[in-house]
């Protein structure tokens, strides 16, 4: 997604532009409208697009089609935004949205559910905690003389072996 500035437009940058071929000053619309902007005195700053409000009937085909569908083809994304009066663009960032949340909603209901078993297996974070000392109380690192040091290891590695 776009940067964004501190007045909470967007900047001129997008990812497009970082990895498009042509370079934003070598396209005559964009050096028009970038000279026409520093004119206005809005140079780098872009509004900000709208909400897409999505009608019942579109949402409802939408939701029908992902059911079926997760994932839908350039042509496929073309012939549903064709038919729901929606722009490419809409269409294929609606799904990429409703494969987050779901995603999202996935990963929420596994931690649901460790948690639900971990309770419903008597699991009790505090008891478990409490019941064991913490690190730095068996081992103290107030003096170098309860430090222990470990044997050299004697394994060796190498193509003799």
């Amino acid at each position: 997604s776009p940067a964004s500035s501190s007045s909470g437009n967007f900047s001129q940058f997008t990812p497009d532009s970082a990895t498009s071929p042509h370079s934003a000053t070598s396209s005559p619309q964009l050096t028009a409208k970038s000279q026409k902007d520093r004119e206005d005195g809005m140079a780098g700053v872009r509004k900000a697009k709208n909400r897409t409000a999505f009608s019942k009937d579109q949402l409802q085909t939408l939701h029908q089609r992902f059911q079926s569908q997760k994932y839908l083809s350039p042509q496929q994304i073309r012939e549903l935004a064709a038919a729901l009066g929606l722009t490419y663009k809409q269409v294929k960032t609606w799904f990429q949205n409703r494969r987050m949340k779901l995603k999202r909603c996935q990963k929420q209901s596994l931690w649901t559910e460790r948690a639900q078993w971990l309770t419903e297996s008597g699991f009790q974070p505090g008891t478990y905690l409490d019941g064991h000392p913490k690190f730095h109380e068996v081992y103290p690192i107030t003096t170098a003389s309860n430090m222990q040091t470990m044997p050299p290891s004697h394994q060796h590695y190498g193509a003799g072996q």
